[in-house]
């Protein structure tokens, strides 16, 4: 017989009510903060500054 445990952390696909309401001020300051470390990561890329992580040599 399998047991089933109760998780304290939801699941990413659970459907429901969101555990965090956010107001529009923080909602824009997240899409902003997300968009810079989007453009940052794009940069690095395109200057090679990210090396293979299993180049150790």
């Amino acid at each position: 017989m399998k047991r089933q445990f109760e998780s304290p952390q939801p699941s990413l696909f659970e459907v429901g009510e969101p555990s965090v309401v956010l107001t529009l001020a923080q909602k824009t300051e997240l899409a902003m903060l997300v968009e810079t470390l989007l453009r940052e990561i794009a940069m690095a890329l395109a200057n090679g500054e990210i090396a293979n992580d299993q180049d150790h040599g």
